[in-house]
């Protein structure tokens, strides 16, 4: 495999200091004591104020002392006299006041995400170590646009994106890269960076894909037109032992993805020229990027009657992909089409978006899938990406990752007729849940385990698990820091399964272009390469410094995301109970994922040990058919949906009614304040046309009388971050309190029946 071009900037000292810390790693001690996840955060109720208010002033002061001892001999300006001036001390009163309003505001009118008592959105408190290395990287001001106004966050973001490539099992190429003899040199490596969230990260990899996909045809008019390419011409083969210059386009279209990265390496020994060299040729005159759509669709489309070519979703998508195609130019396809017209290519052979339906639980339809892509095939519809979700925005759904990557091989094994595609993981939401069953690892790390993941100690079905683990066989991946990493906003990230596919996406102007040769470390084009331009060094300096604390395997991120699933898997029990514990209320509740029938059976027992015993997590856990129960129900993350259907008026518009009265009551709008004894939700729509016949029907029928046929299902939506729900304390109290059963669902109760009540 040849290299990718990079580089290396970055001094002897900074690489012998960063050598020596990453030497001594993070503690590598099991995390045998749940108590360990209250020192990672502030505190729902600010329970480490000491702690915080001794390492925030450190960060300050540590970064305000080096500012006088860098430069000594430099002069100052702010002198004594100068703060005991009345402009001086003008101006410190007025930001003193305009602070603390600003304080007063956002305290009063912010959303108190922190709180045990927000169940709503995907969003909850930031770990401690994010929140120090955010302040202090933003002190800083580095912005790593190009090393050389980010010399150090550019490194963490390096080994901070490196730490989640390898969370997912992916390979890297480690920031220190000693040679090592025994290291297969020709062992490809993951490429990662971090971006400001997931929708940019989902649209670069729609961009990258596109590129991809049409390089070959690149490489192609090169051959034929440029005088410097012809030695190549009658010379460069395919893996297959054809001649590029003598395929059609559809075949070199339908090349997988390291053939076509492997290209460039080949010309260069064909004509003599350095790779860096060829790549350079390709991106500024052969590309798509520097011909435009245009050009390729009139010279090799039309002429072999070739479609648009599209990426496939799953209808269960997050709306970034339509902005994707939408800022391509390639349009957003149609939506609402039926199965037979979504496998009719003369309805969707302009479209650049092809929705697939889901199943009942929310899970893409892979009949369907294979349908469609067969109809692509067989009508010359290029297929630039086929993108799995693992943890979808609304119901928490992981796609089956297994299936799709099987429907691709078996493509590939079909030479004759040669059809191929990128896979892109969509694991924005989900991604961090494989520290769940990742085994443990150090942060830059060479070497991979052949077990990297693990299903002992996680609450995934095997379904889930499998999908999970088979991530870092897809070509790319979204997974976001800011999401369940418990981080500061903002913080996305992209890996590429292939390095030599940032070849494809950079744009180095002579202001952002970096030179020389230290050995050991490379940037590798971590700045110029994909969508962003300026990009702040404080978010990967947080990434990096909860990553040191907090690993994202099973001794950390795992330890703390296990605890939020077990929390939800309670949350989903005490839902779907309510109606056992209290016949008198005034509402039902319909889960989206209904009680599986052996526990609907069993409702009393789960009542007794839900609301009677009030089972603590010891108690769960220490039960292996307890334990299995738990994997068994819900959805497959820590999302749980359910509607509250009003018992005298089970009506459509009802219904509706009931649950945006029920949202707008229990949510804070602009310009209102938090209310004293709030709860929080949120609120999602399912539509027919979004998510098809069968994922509707299926909660349609048990929300609905009889018959009745709806084109939408109003839901409500908690997702579960926080870890210590189940056992919480009250003042003076030493016994678990557990807030959902005391608090949570009490005050929830209430506002459905009182909203029952008024009609």
């Amino acid at each position: 495999m040849e290299k990718t071009i990079g580089r290396p900037v970055v001094s002897g000292r900074v690489f012998s200091e960063l050598k020596q810390f990453l030497s001594q790693g993070p503690d590598k001690v099991q995390v045998q004591d749940d108590r360990a996840i209250a020192a990672w955060f502030m505190g729902t109720k600010g329970e480490n104020l000491d702690m915080v208010k001794n390492l925030v002033s450190r960060v300050i002061e540590e970064t305000l002392y080096s500012r006088a001892e860098l430069f000594p001999g430099d002069p100052v300006y702010i002198t004594q006299e100068v703060k005991a001036s009345a402009p001086y001390q003008q101006a410190k009163l007025e930001i003193t006041e305009k602070s603390n309003s600003l304080l007063d505001i956002l305290n009063r009118y912010s959303v108190p995400f922190s709180s045990l008592r927000y169940q709503g959105h995907m969003t909850w408190d930031v770990t401690l170590p994010s929140v120090l290395g955010y302040l202090a990287g933003m002190l800083q001001n580095q912005n790593n646009v190009t090393p050389q106004a980010a010399p150090a966050t550019t490194l963490l973001e390096i080994m901070a994106a490196n730490d989640i490539a390898q969370m997912a099992g992916f390979s890297i190429r480690p920031l220190i890269d000693e040679h090592d003899d025994s290291r297969d040199d020709h062992q490809l490596h993951a490429w990662s960076h971090i971006t400001c969230d997931g929708t940019v990260a989902n649209i670069e990899s729609v961009w990258a894909a596109r590129e991809l996909k049409f390089m070959p045809l690149g490489i192609r008019y090169a051959l034929e037109t440029d005088p410097q390419w012809q030695a190549a011409s009658k010379k460069l083969k395919l893996n297959d032992g054809q001649l590029l210059a003598q395929v059609s386009a559809w075949q070199l279209l339908n090349l997988c993805q390291d053939e076509i990265l492997g290209l460039p390496g080949k010309i260069s020994q064909l004509t003599g020229t350095e790779e860096s060299a060829v790549w350079k040729q390709l991106g500024s005159h052969y590309s798509l990027n520097a011909k435009g759509m245009s050009f390729f669709t009139q010279r090799y489309l039309l002429p072999e009657n070739i479609h648009t070519p599209a990426i496939i979703v799953p209808s269960s998508k997050h709306y970034s992909w339509v902005k994707s195609t939408s800022l391509l130019g390639m349009g957003g396809g149609q939506s609402g089409l039926s199965e037979a017209q979504l496998t009719d290519i003369n309805v969707i052979q302009d479209d650049a978006l092809l929705n697939i339906y889901v199943d009942h639980e929310g899970r893409v339809d892979t009949t369907l899938l294979q349908r469609v892509l067969d109809t692509c095939k067989a009508h010359k519809k290029p297929v630039l990406m086929n993108v799995a979700v693992v943890g979808s925005t609304e119901e928490g759904a992981v796609d089956p990752v297994e299936a799709l990557l099987a429907i691709r091989d078996a493509y590939r094994q079909d030479s004759s007729d040669p059809f191929d595609y990128s896979i892109h993981t969509d694991a924005a939401w989900g991604g961090y849940f494989m520290a769940c069953i990742r085994r443990p690892f150090e942060m830059n790390e060479a070497t991979q385990s052949t077990e990297m993941f693990t299903n002992q100690s996680s609450w995934f079905r095997d379904s889930v698990y499998q999908s999970m683990c088979r991530i870092h066989q897809c070509d790319s991946v979204t997974i976001d820091p800011h999401k369940m990493g418990y981080m500061p906003y903002p913080a996305g990230s992209l890996t590429y399964r292939n390095e030599n596919i940032i070849n494809l996406l950079g744009f180095t102007a002579p202001y952002i272009s970096s030179g020389g040769q230290e050995e050991g470390i490379s940037t590798r084009n971590i700045g110029d390469s994909g969508i962003e331009g300026s990009k702040p060094g404080a978010a990967a300096s947080a990434v990096f410094l909860s990553h040191q604390v907090i690993r994202p395997d099973q001794r950390g991120y795992g330890d703390l995301i296990n605890q939020s699933m077990l929390n939800s898997k309670l949350f989903y029990l005490y839902m779907a109970t309510l109606d056992c514990v209290f016949p008198e209320d005034k509402f039902r509740v319909e889960m989206l994922h209904p009680l599986p029938q052996v526990l609907e059976n069993h409702k009393p027992e789960l009542v007794r040990l839900l609301w009677e015993t009030k089972a603590t997590k010891e108690m769960l856990i220490n039960s292996a058919e307890v334990v299995e129960c738990l994997r068994a129900i819900s959805g497959d993350q820590n999302i749980v949906d359910y509607v509250f259907i009003d018992k005298q008026d089970d009506s459509e518009a009802r219904t509706s009614e009931l649950n945006n009265q029920l949202f707008n009551q229990l949510s804070v709008k602009p310009g209102e304040e938090v209310g004293d004894d709030q709860i929080f939700v949120s609120m999602t729509t399912f539509h027919r046309a979004d998510y098809g016949n069968t994922f509707i029907d299926s909660l349609a029928n048990r929300v609905y009388p009889s018959g009745v046929t709806v084109d939408a299902v109003p839901c409500i939506r908690s997702v579960i971050l926080d870890p210590w729900a189940i056992y919480t304390h009250t003042a003076g109290q030493t016994s678990p309190f557990n807030f959902f059963t005391d608090i949570f669902f009490p005050k929830l109760r209430d506002a459905v029946n009182g909203l029952c009540e008024a009609g």
